[in-house]
């Protein structure tokens, strides 16, 4: 449908200025009235704005957004997964695990976008088409969303409800999920002719800001597409042909990627490792960092995203965003191996030592060493260790910490620590949406279903070589994992988890290779619960410089001793000592815990990895069907 008449050019006016970059302004308000659809998609300069309005969304959804409900997150995350099997199914409700794709706000998208389809030949200007490639993904990128939560949607490919603001009543059936793996596939393809393609991995294209997406971008998702198609979120056998094509697509972009420069971050700066300094060298991450959500101040700021995470006496919110023990028990120890069959001896009572360089940048244990620089007003704190323990000091007043979203741990990967917590507005943070270090293992993935082995491995090494795993058997840990495809999917899928923790991956892991077994498995989420012993901390006869005065820490009570001062007191004592763990098994006593009593087990079921089409979807538009899992006549499976 046409934009015809004053009311819709009005609409559209309002919507496309409000998202313009550039200045231009009318003049006079009575331009409006002159202005006809024809001269609005002629402009170069309203059309692309118009195209501007998707990347809110497309970005909205790619952050924080989709990392809930996994072993990365808090207490109301077990609820959500608890309720999983009961409340999906309300009107206009999907799981709730903050993975799915609303109808409404999907269909509004490809509503608008057909309009820019139906329109964009009108105009004459040369930059036309790379807005045509950028429609293209984008179309291509709620599709996908809609797929991989449902499993085949009903296609739309003209506008519909122009008028309306509720597009969801579309008066049409599903189309197969095969046919809109092939929908989304064809305009992936077009995307990837018309979007413009950097000369290197740290170059400028010219003319083109760098929050639009490019032809790199569109080629992994395309890979990524593949590989959902092929896996077993659809496929409840394997389909080597689908898993082939998505090897094939995934080999030519790490082939087009590495010939660009791209490649995984290794510099070392200082003490700060590569996989902590990515996100701090926004030039250098660039080889790494293909797509990420850019922030620059003082024009936006990542507090937003990153607040939740930090700890709560440095500017940080609830720490809702805790990582739990079920998180911790999947690093590997420092040799690469689990901590069954690892060179190190484990011990639950130092669960912290010797472990894949990696947890020591993501987990913020009770006593770990976490240092931020002193605010203005505030006295530096160079011992600085977090500090989440529970428990009392002798006195009649008890001194509780319930912290680390009741699991004991902070999250502290991509929290930066060079901000004090009064300069939160400034934080810029980006956030990867595709790291080359993903294609990486998305091509390992698709190796070991072809009972490529050994590609697999090599695709691993260097990511865990770059993690700085020791290299004691010459993999990386890796070289007693039997030529076997289970076990390999296992190992590739704990990478996963660990190298892309906190990026919004796991949840549609979970989903597309159907791992609610991992759940079921360990009950609940668990933390661990950090008790001071009171004798232990009196024997140390710690004191807090107050006043002039020197206070003895066990004297709390009378006191009135604050909590920053028990912790700076601890701190330093950890910091002054020859065996800190020695210490730290004196003054503390650590225990594993359900981390939200208040909940049953974990018990979400694999029919859940596709969610049912809402019940309000199913009132208002009965031509589209349910799926069979969930009593309805519409199959989404491939096979």
């Amino acid at each position: 449908m046409k934009i015809n008449n004053s009311k819709h050019i009005m609409a559209f006016l309002a919507m496309t200025l409000a998202f313009m970059s550039c200045k231009k302004v009318f003049e006079d308000i009575d331009q409006y009235k002159s202005l006809t659809p024809e001269a609005v998609w002629n402009d170069a300069d309203y059309t692309t704005q118009y195209v501007n309005k998707f990347y809110g969304n497309l970005y909205s959804d790619l952050t924080k957004n989709d990392a809930p409900a996994t072993e990365e997150f808090g207490m109301w995350q077990q609820r959500i997964w608890t309720t999983f099997n009961t409340n999906q199914i309300n009107a206009g409700s999907a799981s709730g695990i903050q993975a799915y794709e609303s109808f409404t706000k999907a269909y509004a998208d490809i509503r608008d976008l057909n309009r820019f389809f139906e329109n964009v030949d009108k105009g004459t200007y040369t930059t036309k088409n790379l807005l045509k490639g950028q429609a293209f993904f984008i179309m291509a990128h709620r599709y996908f969303r809609l797929v991989k939560t449902f499993g085949g949607v009903p296609i739309v490919k003209n506008v519909i409800n122009a008028s309306s603001t509720d597009p969801s009543v579309l008066g049409r059936p599903r189309n197969s999920t095969l046919e809109c793996f092939d929908y989304i596939i064809s305009l992936l393809d077009s995307a990837i002719i018309n979007l413009p393609e950097p000369s290197s991995a740290v170059a400028v294209i010219p003319n083109y800001e760098s929050f639009r997406v490019t032809k790199p971008i569109a080629m992994i998702l395309k890979g990524e597409v593949l590989m959902w198609k092929a896996s077993p979120i659809f496929c409840t056998t394997p389909d080597l042909k689908y898993w082939t094509d998505a090897y094939n697509s995934l080999s030519d972009t790490k082939k087009y990627l590495d010939s660009k420069g791209y490649g995984l971050y290794t510099t070392q700066k200082g003490t700060t490792p590569p996989y902590t300094g990515m996100f701090y060298d926004k030039v250098g991450a660039k080889t790494e960092w293909i797509w990420a959500q850019d922030f620059v101040f003082p024009t936006t700021s990542s507090s937003g995203l990153y607040k939740g995470m930090r700890p709560s006496n440095q500017g940080g919110d609830a720490e809702a965003p805790a990582p739990t023990w079920n998180l911790v028990q999947r690093y590997s120890m420092a040799d690469g191996k689990d901590i069954k069959s690892s060179s190190f001896a484990y011990n639950f009572n130092t669960f912290w030592k010797n472990r894949d360089p990696r947890f020591y940048q993501t987990i913020a244990y009770n006593g770990s060493r976490y240092v931020f620089p002193p605010n203005p007003t505030a006295i530096a704190d160079p011992n600085r260790r977090q500090w989440t323990f529970t428990g009392l000091i002798r006195g009649d007043k008890p001194f509780e910490l319930v912290r680390g979203g009741g699991f004991g741990f902070l999250n502290r990967k991509g929290i930066d620590t060079t901000l004090h917590n009064q300069e939160l507005d400034k934080l810029q943070t980006a956030f990867p949406i595709y790291r080359y270090a993903e294609i990486l293992l998305n091509l390992a993935e698709c190796a070991t279903e072809l009972g490529k082995f050994a590609e697999a491995k090599s695709l691993l090494t260097p990511i865990r070589s770059r993690a700085r795993i020791l290299n004691l058997d010459g993999s990386f840990g890796l070289a007693s994992v039997p030529n076997n495809r289970d076990e390999w999917i296992k190992v590739i899928m704990n990478e996963r988890l660990i190298e892309l923790v906190y990026e919004g991956k796991r949840v549609w892991d979970i989903k597309r290779r159907v791992l609610f077994s991992d759940f079921t498995e360990y009950k609940n989420f668990l933390g661990v619960q950090s008790t001071i012993n009171v004798a232990g901390v009196d024997a140390l006869k710690l004191v807090v410089p107050r006043n002039g005065a020197t206070i003895v820490l066990s004297r709390l009570s009378s006191l009135g001793l604050g909590v920053d001062d028990v912790w700076r007191a601890l701190s330093d004592a950890m910091a002054k000592s020859t065996n800190p763990d020695l210490l730290y098994s004196q003054i503390m006593t650590d225990k594993i815990i359900i981390g939200d009593i208040g909940n049953d087990i974990l018990n979400p079921s694999n029919t859940n990895a596709l969610e049912p089409i809402p019940s309000g979807t199913l009132l208002t538009d009965p031509k589209v069907l349910q799926s069979t899992q969930y009593g309805g006549t519409f199959n989404p499976k491939l096979n």
